[in-house]
């Protein structure tokens, strides 16, 4: 058994994984701090030859990669990689579900929340034994947004003969953890591949596409059971302004002005009906596909997006911002209309409003082109 951790320095390099490997439980990691440590330490009496844990290294500390050599000798099973510069958490994050690609299984930790060490495995023991189901959550789910209140937000099961069934049960705006819980590998092509190449993120849209991924190829199995997930969030935690945390994830990179991520829930409610209704789709039927997509976009539309505008004053203030555009301030009045709003219809009309909202925020000196990237991605 090889026990290295190599450094990499092409994210197309994989070390080989044991042929044995069923499950991959895939660590991202940038922190080297106290709990990183005892994350990763805990994962010692969990790997084994079915199990395999694959940590993705960026945090450019030798004293961490020392760490991870130490424990690759106790447990080979517990593979690591470090980057020799630090490839950003997205690159991580893909780059840990190339290696993993033919792997039947796979799930997700952090190196800052906390997980039991049969959460995973549980779940991987239902998914085995459910051929109807995609992705697994054999235990619970909290979260502590700062105050020290753990609140439980595992999800219900969400079953069903069809795509729509299936996703008619879910909820796009609630409090979840999802991309963390184990599911079968294929089924996260399809989200992965469409995520990748969006140029611009949504407000949960990484879950969403996750979760649709998953749900238009089997169902959500939600079971009791002793293993406990904590996550501790960084984005929306009670600390700080979350507005502005959001803000720099999604916005501030793509060279948009700050009011940009008021508009933030549009971008998604488009992007994953997009997904869902279009080449990226994973669901092969035409009709279920369209009956999908305008399911996700009326749920995450008046969900995510509309419940922004419904006061006097956020009204006012939208009016305000887009006063030198009489063209975006009529488009804003007919699709915030509460006849439109009663039951919202995705249309080319629609997404060319939104590009121009966004163009609206582009800064010249970002030196990026958010609008022309999205009329390109989204086919307009």
């Amino acid at each position: 058994m090889n026990y290295s951790t190599p450094i990499i320095t092409d994210l197309n390099t994989f070390p080989a994984l044991p042929d044995s490997a069923q499950l991959a439980i895939l660590l991202p990691t940038g922190r080297w701090n106290a709990m990183a440590r005892s994350i990763i330490g805990a994962f010692l009496g969990v790997a084994n030859e079915e199990v395999i844990v694959l940590i993705g290294d960026n945090s450019e500390s030798k004293e961490k990669r020392d760490f991870l050599k130490g424990i690759r000798k106790v447990n080979p099973y517990i593979i690591s990689v470090s980057h020799k510069k630090n490839v950003g958490a997205r690159n991580n994050f893909f780059y840990l579900l190339d290696w993993c690609k033919d792997i039947e299984y796979t799930a997700q930790s952090a190196d800052d929340d906390w997980v039991s060490p049969s959460y995973h495995t549980d779940a991987y023991e239902t998914l085995k034994t459910t051929p109807s189901a995609s992705c697994a959550e054999t235990g619970s789910a909290w979260v502590d947004i700062g105050d020290r209140k753990l609140v439980n937000i595992s999800q219900p099961s969400m079953c069903g003969d069809t795509p729509l069934q299936r996703i008619s049960g879910w909820n796009a705006t609630t409090a979840r953890i999802t991309c963390y819980n184990t599911s079968r590998r294929a089924a996260l092509q399809a989200g992965m591949d469409f995520l990748r190449a969006s140029p611009l993120l949504g407000l949960t849209m990484h879950e969403n596409l996750w979760e649709l991924s998953r749900l238009s190829e089997g169902d959500f199995i939600s079971t009791a059971g002793n293993g406990v997930f904590v996550h501790y969030p960084e984005y929306g935690s009670k600390s700080g302004d979350p507005t502005q945390r959001f803000y720099n994830l999604l916005c501030k990179d793509a060279g948009l002005a700050f009011p940009a991520i008021y508009f933030m829930g549009l971008n998604t409610a488009i992007q994953c009906a997009v997904f869902i209704g279009g080449k990226y789709s994973p669901i092969r039927d035409k009709n279920e596909r369209n009956a999908c997509a305008a399911h996700v976009f009326q749920h995450i539309y008046q969900n995510a997006f509309i419940s922004r505008f419904s006061s006097d004053e956020s009204r006012s203030a939208t009016f305000e911002l887009f006063k030198a555009r009489p063209d975006i301030i009529d488009s804003f009045v007919r699709y915030t209309h509460p006849e439109f709003c009663e039951r919202p219809v995705l249309s080319n009309e629609l997404i060319e409003w939104f590009i121009q909202i966004i163009a609206f925020f582009e800064s010249e000196a970002s030196g990026h082109n958010t609008s022309q990237a999205l009329t390109r991605f989204l086919k307009l």
